[in-house]
């Protein structure tokens, strides 16, 4: 997104690095919030959006594509954070310089 851009709500971010893929990431905060969840430290409504953005997340993208696009970026010394988000009823995710341009996915 582009500076000054307002961020979707709700929204999570992700971040890949040259140890941990984007599935991992997702996977790990997926735990995370559910953790934070269970354990009360989370409003049900701000866990139950991130959660299902996740989970949705996690049974559609394609990994493989997000592998190779986190590992062109990662030699370029790009960012490697993804945003998912959803737009309507849609799963959005898009590199964080990306997401917003037309470029952004979408899982149906």
């Amino acid at each position: 997104m582009g500076e000054g851009q307002e961020r979707p709500f709700p929204a999570v971010e992700l971040r890949a690095d040259a140890e941990h893929c984007l599935e991992t990431a997702a996977r790990r905060e997926y735990q995370r919030l559910m953790g934070a969840f269970l354990r009360g430290e989370l409003e049900e409504v701000e866990a139950e959006a991130g959660i299902e953005l996740l989970r949705e997340f996690l049974e559609r993208a394609d990994f493989a594509a997000l592998r190779r696009a986190c590992e062109g970026r990662l030699r370029k010394g790009m960012d490697t954070v993804l945003l998912l988000y959803r737009e309507g009823e849609e799963l959005r995710y898009g590199f964080v310089d990306e997401a917003g341009e037309a470029g952004a996915r979408r899982e149906e």
